[in-house]
């Protein structure tokens, strides 16, 4: 069984496309196609597929789907969590994240889900620090925190100083947001745009919102390598297990041929709710 699906509107530097998807049980994708309407795009899909009754699109393809012969019919989880990964992959292009891969955005997907359905920012707020002891490829002790931001965005920063905290809440007092980005860190915020992703994102009853990892330091905002995407994707792991309750985990992740361990030690809790 194929099941179309659509992805969009995705903005371009000068307008903006629809993606189309045709996607098996299974969740194995082929290559999108990228066209400004549904008959378009579904014509294309079907190119080559003599018999349409193992054929179905999402409802919100109806019209045209019909028009073609095609079944409507709900996608399974696996081509809904397939559309989510590949609109997250586009969206890290568009920000010039894609070097690190498809399979980091799949880890971070899973990850950052944890992270939110466990809303850690309903027992700590940005100014504690919580201790993150990492060994492995990466020897080192950040000062970490969690957000949760009046905009709707969230996430987790790791410092690479001792005291940065303070020093951002200091920086932050005296009106210095330029160089409060400029404390050593790796981040990953979850973002409520693009839209595109998010709405992917949440119909595959997945985080809804988009993981963007990043760096931040003297040279301004980069992407983190390899082993510090990996860091960050224990992390949340880490982090989303940790209750008033549970306040020490012990995460682990793979990199190459070594296993990095990832220990979060939490402050006190702050009570909200």
């Amino acid at each position: 069984m194929f099941h179309l699906l659509k992805l969009g509107p995705v903005p371009l530097s000068q307008g903006s496309t629809q993606v189309y998807l045709r996607i098996t049980e299974s969740g194995e994708p082929s290559q999108p196609v990228f066209e400004q309407d549904d008959a378009a795009g579904l014509r294309v899909l079907l190119e080559g597929l003599e018999d349409l009754s193992g054929v179905r699109c999402e409802p919100a393809l109806a019209e045209a789907g019909e028009a073609l012969g095609v079944a409507v019919a709900e996608p399974p989880a696996a081509a809904l969590s397939s559309r989510a990964a590949i609109a997250t992959f586009l969206a890290w292009g568009q920000r010039g994240l894609s070097a690190l891969g498809s399979d980091k955005a799949l880890l971070f997907v899973q990850a950052a889900t944890e992270f939110w359905e466990a809303r850690p920012w309903t027992y700590w707020d940005d100014s504690q620090p919580f201790e993150v002891a990492v060994s492995g490829p990466l020897n080192h002790t950040f000062e970490g925190c969690v957000f949760h931001m009046d905009d709707g965005r969230a996430g987790l920063a790791l410092y690479f100083k001792p005291g940065a905290l303070q020093m951002l809440m200091e920086m932050q007092a005296r009106g210095q947001a330029e160089a409060a980005q400029e404390l050593p860190a790796i981040a990953v915020t979850l973002d409520t745009t693009p839209a595109y992703a998010v709405e992917a994102l949440t119909s595959a009853h997945r985080v809804p919102r988009l993981p963007m990892p990043l760096k931040t330091g003297k040279d301004g905002v980069g992407v983190p390598s390899s082993v510090e995407a990996l860091l960050l994707v224990a992390a949340l792991r880490a982090v989303a297990r940790l209750s008033p309750e549970q306040q020490e985990v012990l995460s682990s992740v793979v990199a190459g041929d070594a296993r990095m361990e990832v220990h979060v030690r939490a402050p006190t809790p702050r009570l909200r709710h």
